[in-house]
């Protein structure tokens, strides 16, 4: 059966994203991650701060900002949880 609307072709892709095994690897890593809410919480603070450099950071300090963004990554992936979330995050 070929979808009749878009919001038919929406709800198809939908669930092909939710079947798919970048999602299905990604919600398991994302439900052990929120198992150490402290973890967690880095994590969301540094992808927050990423997207504020990525859409905000004006060009005067950006190697400034992105040095100390590199560091932080540095220091989160050591995590070995923290870091199969974001390569799952950057699969998806």
């Amino acid at each position: 059966m070929e979808p009749n609307t878009i919001e038919e072709s929406i709800n198809g892709l939908l669930e092909a994203i939710k079947e798919s095994p970048e999602y299905l690897e990604f919600r398991k890593q994302s439900e052990l991650l929120e198992k150490d809410p402290e973890l967690k919480a880095r994590v969301d603070a540094f992808r927050a701060d990423n997207y504020r450099v990525q859409n905000e950071c004006d060009s005067d300090n950006l190697f400034e900002v992105v040095e100390q963004m590199g560091k932080e990554s540095a220091e989160l992936r050591r995590h070995p949880l923290v870091n199969a979330y974001l390569d799952a995050e950057l699969a998806l």
